[in-house]
């Protein structure tokens, strides 16, 4: 897969490589039934953080906000930072680089998963609430547990990659494709 970049740099190309595949070494590094070797996953992962930043900034623009609005700043720039340190590992063949995102994406699920008991709790204990209240507390609720699901996936691929940079860097593992380089 290529990707030309015509904004920016003119002439400037990414090229993703997956394995040749077989049943070698590096056959363990592959997610989504197989498909996709890690180092890809990984790479769509740090993507869609940087456009769901992209999303919630514009949503910020609007007025729109999910708990409290420096909350959300900090949020869209800490996912920002480590979606781009995530690339530059990934570009560098780094694994350190990656677990300052799997750190934050942990950190997040934990805190949102308190956040959504609290609510569920919330909403069930305290009767004087109306039923649109309730009904609009729930829909956050489940839409956080399915943001939870989503993470999770995403660290597992982080963390999957980050195993195969770093026994590729200690020389366990040949380099036979799953690079991102830049021509």
């Amino acid at each position: 897969m290529e990707i030309s970049c015509c904004l920016c740099l003119e002439g400037t190309r990414i090229i993703l490589e997956d394995d040749s595949g077989g049943e070698d070494e590096g056959s363990n590094y592959k997610c989504c039934q197989g498909d996709v070797h890690v180092k890809r996953a990984c790479f769509y992962v740090a993507i869609s953080a940087l456009i769901v930043c992209l999303f919630s900034t514009v949503c910020m623009l609007f007025g729109v906000y999910t708990v409290n609005l420096w909350l959300d700043i900090f949020l869209i720039i800490i996912n920002t930072v480590v979606a781009i340190i995530m690339m530059f590992g990934l570009y560098y063949d780094k694994a350190a680089l990656l677990v300052p995102f799997i750190i934050s994406e942990i950190t997040q699920c934990v805190l949102f998963f308190i956040l959504a008991n609290y609510v569920l709790y919330y909403t069930i204990v305290i009767k004087r609430q109306r039923f649109y209240q309730k009904f609009d507390q729930m829909l956050m609720v489940i839409s956080i547990y399915l943001g939870i699901i989503v993470c999770i996936g995403a660290i597992w691929a982080a963390t999957k990659c980050y195993h195969y940079l770093r026994q590729k860097a200690e020389g366990l593992y040949p380099d036979t494709g799953g690079r991102c380089m830049w021509e």
